[in-house]
């Protein structure tokens, strides 16, 4: 699993690998608040199992 993470305070898209199967969203925001010090207001994030990234035109 992949968690995809908009990040408004820097405009970059972040991805982060290698999460277990079955990792449930209040642990992936556990995650994202404690370990990465994103902050609530300045993300939107998705948990994938795999990435694909699609180019529109």
């Amino acid at each position: 699993m992949k968690i995809v993470v908009l990040d408004f305070s820097d405009w970059k898209v972040k991805i982060i690998n290698n999460l277990t199967e079955d990792i449930q969203v209040d642990e992936a925001e556990e995650l994202l608040y404690k370990k990465y010090g994103f902050k609530h207001s300045s993300i939107e994030f998705m948990i994938v199992p795999e990435l694909k990234i699609e180019t529109l035109n």
